[in-house]
């Protein structure tokens, strides 16, 4: 079973899909994937990340995973950056005349 990583700010109740950790020999994590190719090549994956950074300052962030109440909870009440599901906002629209 793959897991999927998120980033959480819970104070502005949003989060952001990183992708699936890929880890080291000593089973720390080295970086995630979002898809082919490396998540820094993807120009919209990361302007996102920096506006999502910028947007959410004032607040804490967490690593969630995908799975267990926790997940579920965060997916029924808070917004999602970087999808094109109902009550999401896709990764063209959120960056849409930022300048950062």
């Amino acid at each position: 079973m793959s897991v999927y990583a998120y980033l959480v700010c819970d104070k502005n109740k949003r989060f952001m899909y990183l992708g699936k950790p890929v880890r080291d020999e000593d089973d720390s994590i080295n970086r995630f994937s979002a898809g082919p190719g490396s998540n820094s090549a993807n120009v919209e994956l990361t302007k996102s990340l920096w506006k999502f950074l910028a947007d959410n300052a004032d607040g804490t962030f967490r690593v969630v995973y995908d799975h267990g109440r926790e997940f579920d909870m965060i997916t029924e009440n808070y917004v999602e950056i970087g999808n094109d599901a109902i009550g999401a906002i896709d990764f063209p629209d959120y960056i849409r005349d930022w300048h950062g």
